[in-house]
């Protein structure tokens, strides 16, 4: 057809018909031909399709090539009409696009969990909080396996994909804590900001709050602060509602004995956490008095009568005296 274009006042007009007669005859083979491969390759298209959708291309370039590829040239022998044993490599291919296809959902889904836990494994996670991060790792696999078996169930890939994320972020938050404690101390930590957090959660609970474990330790802190001070506003604003005067005390009597369990357990989790803060900064300022009195001005080393006293003094510090550690 384009030669007929090309040649339309070059060519006598019989030639011309002739040319455009084929052409068509072409095009009608053509969308014949389309029907048999949408028809007999129907699977391998919708494949191809969620392939597209999840970016495998990108993701995974040369799988995606070889698969392509391999399409590509079953199609080509449909065309040729040299198709009668191509089931066996209908059946691979289609393995391979299923398998590419998982492959892809998970990486769109978990990536950023995947980010996460490398970062917390790098930055000594598996050493310094081990329970929490070993916890991360088997939401991530988990996760993994439930997109596997449903990867196109688009709620619960989300679902596993949340909760992949939440215990990832949970166990960076949590060794980030643990780094800021482990270097002052000879032992193990994580177990101090997991009480915390512990803590921290029953408030959460008590306020019928979502689970704020995949945030910093402050943070939970000043939102549950805030969430506590709204429980009082409702219990003013019952207060004054008109509803019965008995009904109305007894709720507000029962909110008032709610908020003060709260309250007290949020000034405990406020209290050890600044005891341990305090702890650090009284090791630090005995570690400095130590150097200075052993070193001295001059950069040589001395040894008084009160050094010893100094060390015993900062070698009994048990991990029981640690805030929040006996419980």
């Amino acid at each position: 057809l384009s030669e007929a274009q090309k040649s339309a006042t070059k060519k006598p007009k019989n030639e011309l018909i002739s040319d455009v007669s084929k052409g068509d005859a072409i095009l009608d083979k053509g969308e014949a031909m389309m029907a048999i491969v949408q028809s007999r390759f129907a699977k391998e298209i919708e494949l191809k399709a969620l392939l597209d959708k999840f970016n495998a291309a990108g993701i995974y370039p040369k799988e995606y090539e070889k698969v392509v590829s391999d399409f590509s040239s079953l199609i080509e022998k449909v065309e040729l009409e040299k198709a009668d044993k191509i089931d066996n490599d209908k059946d691979d291919l289609i393995k391979a696009m299923q398998a590419l296809d998982i492959k892809s959902v998970q990486y769109t889904t978990l990536h950023a969990s995947e980010v996460i836990n490398l970062d917390t494994k790098s930055k000594g996670g598996e050493k310094l909080a081990p329970a929490t991060f070993t916890i991360a790792l088997e939401a991530y696999k988990n996760a993994e396996n439930r997109i596997a078996q449903v990867p196109h169930d688009e709620d619960a890939v989300q679902s596993a994909g949340e909760e992949a994320l939440f215990a990832a972020r949970h166990a960076r938050n949590v060794n980030e804590q643990v780094l800021m404690y482990q270097n002052q101390f000879k032992i193990s930590v994580e177990a101090i900001v997991l009480q915390q957090e512990q803590q921290l959660l029953e408030i959460a609970n008590g306020l019928a709050h979502k689970d704020l474990r995949d945030q910093p330790l402050d943070k939970q802190a000043t939102t549950l602060a805030t969430a506590a001070s709204q429980l009082v506003q409702a219990r003013e604003a019952l207060a004054k509602a008109e509803i019965k005067p008995d009904a109305a005390n007894e709720r507000i009597h029962e909110l008032e004995k709610k908020l003060s369990e709260l309250e007290s357990k949020l000034s405990e989790t406020t209290e050890n956490l600044e005891q341990v803060n305090a702890l650090l900064a009284a090791r630090d300022a005995q570690i400095k008095m130590l150097n200075v009195t052993i070193t001295g001005k001059d950069g040589q080393s001395k040894a008084p009568a009160d050094s010893k006293a100094v060390v015993v003094e900062t070698s009994k510090t048990p991990p029981e005296k640690i805030p929040g550690a006996s419980r």
